[in-house]
């Protein structure tokens, strides 16, 4: 007799659970529960996908705030291609800065506040996304 799908998947979850708690611990396992609650995927999608798709999204948003910061810079502001330029490759510094972990952006945030009186904050994301 086979297994039904639901036993498979759970199967194959406890094997998946005791390979990351023999790679990296109680701890490691417990990071990657937390992890997959936050996101809500599926046993299926390696940790190595996930990460590979968190550092394709954080990218892309660099690159988007990039092209709304220029643009604006150069509409509103009057900002030439020389400015522009050197704006663009301070930018990806400090995006670099804060990806290597040189930085935080509570750092960042905290320089705004007391060199020029700025609050800058991050809208939390604390609501729960279904997954579908």
């Amino acid at each position: 007799m086979g297994r039904s799908r639901e036993e498979q998947a759970r199967m194959e979850g406890m094997a998946q659970a005791l390979r990351i708690a023999k790679d990296k611990g109680v701890e490691g396992l417990e990071e990657e529960i937390r992890v997959r609650n936050i996101t809500g995927l599926p046993c299926a999608v390696s940790k190595k996908a996930l990460d590979e798709c968190i550092v394709n999204i954080k990218e892309n948003t660099i690159d988007t705030v990039l092209i709304l910061a220029a643009y604006v810079l150069h509409w509103k502001f009057g900002w030439g291609k020389i400015r522009l330029e050197r704006f663009i490759q301070e930018f990806n510094f400090q995006a670099e800065c804060l990806t290597g972990d040189y930085c935080s952006w509570d750092d960042l945030r905290q320089e705004m506040r007391s060199e020029c009186g700025i609050e800058l904050d991050i809208r939390k994301n604390d609501r729960n996304v279904r997954v579908r």
